[in-house]
């Protein structure tokens, strides 16, 4: 009798054991969710921070990389060429977040363009541009009277442009988005709800230069 009753409780946990570890690895799951949740939305904080900084004259900005950046830092402490590229700034995110991204992709895109990376990596998305033209208005005033709002990201030119001959100090905005594809521990999780697994944070700043 005792050695049946053995086999039947051998039995029974075989068949309560997976739902165990299904509800452990999904709270497991719901606690990774909600951290990497606020990485995300740090990510795009501090890249932000990095794109709109106003550094010394005799750096070169949108130079090649030399020094440090203060996207992980207080602004003031920023002493280096190359700062405010997409790289430097892509560089900013991959240090916040760390372990918790495989990879991370960067484009210049704005948010409702940003693409969805794949699981377990970032997707960086920098708008507007480094690169190209500004904007053509003489100034905030001007511009704001023309578009009946107030400028949007990409409204007024390139940010070299705006970094090379400042017209629309106030009102040129940078915004920075971060997409993380998160990595469910549960293995049939993230192909049954992929959008449920799609971190997103945009942050968008004035430009200080």
């Amino acid at each position: 009798m005792r050695g049946k009753s053995q086999g039947q409780a051998l039995v029974e946990f075989s068949l309560v054991f997976p739902l165990l570890f299904f509800l452990l690895a999904l709270s497991i799951d719901l606690f990774r969710v909600d951290w990497v949740t606020s990485t995300v939305a740090e990510a795009a904080r501090q890249a932000a921070r990095q794109a709109v900084p106003n550094q010394v004259t005799s750096d070169n900005a949108f130079g090649s990389p030399t020094g440090t950046c203060s996207g992980l830092a207080l602004t003031p402490s920023a002493n280096g060429s190359g700062c405010l590229t997409d790289t430097r700034i892509n560089e900013t995110v991959k240090a916040v977040m760390g372990s918790y991204s495989r990879t991370s992709s960067m484009t210049e895109a704005t948010p409702a363009g940003c693409p969805t990376p794949v699981a377990g990596t970032t997707q960086v998305c920098i708008w507007p541009s480094e690169q190209g033209g500004g904007g053509g208005y003489a100034d905030c005033a001007t511009a704001r009277s023309a578009l009946g709002r107030d400028p949007m990201p990409g409204d007024l030119g390139s940010r070299g442009a705006e970094y090379a001959n400042p017209r629309y100090k106030g009102c040129f905005q940078v915004v920075v988005t971060v997409i993380y594809r998160y990595d469910s521990l549960v293995p049939f999780l993230g192909s049954a709800a992929p959008n449920l697994l799609r971190l997103a944070s945009s942050t968008t700043m004035l430009a200080e230069y």
